[in-house]
């Protein structure tokens, strides 16, 4: 795996070896990033890279120009793994890594991202509610996007009432590009115990 473009293109990052795992493929994030690209300006933004494993996303974000990203993963061995990457790349200023379920992680976090990533493992059977939970935690703002992988074999339902919604099929794997309808009104960013 391997940072794609930006300031770190063509960096090589570390992964585990651990077929529970399944990282983003660079064809899928060269699609991603350019789909986002074309839409958002990545210079100053903040992101969010939710099941972060070792940070790929998080960190091509970076690489593009993010000023800041937030890290959530539960696993220990992805959570080292991640460190490694930040280390390689010499952005620690830039990122924050919070060892968290995510669902736990979206119901007490209270600041507000440009770009929410989410690639969870095959394996999770709460994957179909991570949509109504992201919009539910109200982290996203009126120009913000949410990027969610997901195997074809889970049907993940969302709602058109909350997102305007893209669907990129990738083999085996769906890529949503969501973009929240209605902004998070009444939520002041510096309320609460986690940004």
């Amino acid at each position: 795996m391997r940072i794609i473009g930006g300031t770190y293109g063509g960096r090589t990052l570390t992964t585990l070896r651990d077929l529970s795992i399944r990282p983003t493929t660079d064809r899928a994030k060269q699609t991603m990033f350019d789909i986002l690209t074309n839409r958002v300006n990545f210079e100053g933004i903040e992101v969010l890279d939710l099941f972060a494993g070792s940070g790929s996303l998080g960190l091509e974000a970076i690489s593009r120009g993010a000023r800041s990203a937030v890290f959530v993963e539960k696993s220990l061995k992805s959570i080292s793994a991640l460190e490694k990457n930040i280390e390689t790349l010499s952005c620690r200023e830039r990122c924050t890594i919070h060892q968290a379920d995510v669902f736990w992680y979206l119901k007490n976090v209270r600041h507000q991202f440009d770009i929410v990533f989410v690639d969870p493992p095959y394996k999770l059977e709460r994957i179909p509610e991570l949509p109504a939970a992201i919009y539910g935690a109200r982290i996203t703002k009126p120009s913000s996007y949410i990027v969610m992988e997901h195997s074809r074999e889970t049907p993940v339902v969302v709602s058109e009432s909350m997102y305007e919604i893209i669907k990129k099929p990738f083999g085996q794997t769906t890529m949503l590009i969501l973009k929240p309808l209605q902004s998070s009104e009444g939520l002041n960013p510096s309320e609460g115990s986690l940004e």
